[in-house]
């Protein structure tokens, strides 16, 4: 037996389908999932006045006690923007505010624009100082954290002998135990050329999946075309590559992973996903597709998609 549920939630539609689950177990396991959702959206959105990350983003760079969750998140976004020589920074969501993508309304950015490096933290006491109009979005690892830890409240109650699951949110995938007949979880890869049309899919099982792109979150602002994923060392969206898929043992590491490969340039990316020995199938600007053997040994033919 196969039961599909959605929910809305982060301003996105949240599919899960299960198989081996009864009805009411299906409807238990939409409660937790739904219920870890809401959560991470109440504590990390960029679009909720209330949220707890505003809260700190509106803190005036005053001293301000957070939750361990919020405050491991952003040690986490520090340490990455250190590693990528930041190309990727939370305070990207300065950026993002002054072209009315979020909040707050009608921001305007700083001669100076703040970095990661200008974030102070008080580990004893849990307390984060922000930089005056630093702004911080760490949505590139809290979507697939949230994906995560709702796939894992499902397992913590399902029979992995019998049972399986697909969680899909936005595009990012996390899967566990098998689909009908034990086959693997297929899932398609959009062609960002085409909203309708599929590029190529891979079959998983047991792992996270994540597409990171430049074609659907985006807009103009003063005449220049923008879209979310800023690289901050030029505080400018990113060119060069439109779209970027990552399998990983978690859905917090593919996502996270897509999103650098957008930010850094194609040969850097690639070596880390190398060095991390991930799967990804990247698609420049240009048409060129990038793939490597990993990847490839996933692929399916599109004409074998499960409709």
């Amino acid at each position: 037996m196969t039961e599909h549920r959605i929910f809305h939630s982060m301003g996105i539609p949240v599919h899960i389908t299960m198989v081996g689950f009864s009805s009411s177990e299906a409807d238990a396991a939409l409660a937790r999932a739904e219920d870890i959702f809401t959560e991470y959206d109440l504590r990390f959105s960029r679009f909720k006045s209330e949220s707890e990350l505003m809260r700190l983003n509106t803190s005036n760079g005053s001293w301000h006690k957070v939750s361990i969750e919020l405050f491991q998140v952003i040690k986490k976004c520090v340490a990455l923007s250190a590693e990528t020589d930041g190309s990727f920074d939370p305070s990207v969501g300065g950026v993002l505010a002054s072209y009315g993508y979020g909040l707050p309304l009608n921001f305007e950015l700083p001669e100076v624009l703040p970095t990661y490096r200008d974030l102070a933290f008080n580990d004893r006491e849990l307390l984060i100082r922000l930089a005056p109009k630093q702004i911080l979005e760490p949505a590139c690892i809290v979507k697939g954290m949230a994906i995560d830890m709702a796939g894992k409240a499902i397992v913590e109650k399902m029979d992995t002998s019998r049972q399986g699951f697909i969680i899909n949110a936005g595009g990012d995938i996390f899967t566990q135990g098998s689909f009908e007949d034990g086959k693997q979880w297929n899932v398609a890869i959009q062609d960002p050329r085409s909203a309708d049309a599929i590029i190529t899919a891979a079959g998983i099982q047991n792992a996270g999946m994540a597409t990171s792109g430049t074609y659907q979150t985006g807009g103009e602002h003063h005449g220049k075309k923008w879209h979310h994923l800023v690289n901050m060392q030029t505080a400018e969206s990113a060119p060069g590559i439109v779209s970027a898929t990552v399998i990983a043992r978690t859905c917090e590491e593919a996502d996270t992973e897509a999103s650098l490969v957008i930010l850094l340039p194609l040969e850097k990316a690639v070596a880390r996903l190398e060095a991390r020995q991930l799967p990804y199938f990247i698609i420049s600007e240009n048409g060129t597709v990038t793939k490597n053997n990993t990847f490839a040994q996933l692929e399916i033919p599109i004409a074998t998609l499960v409709a």
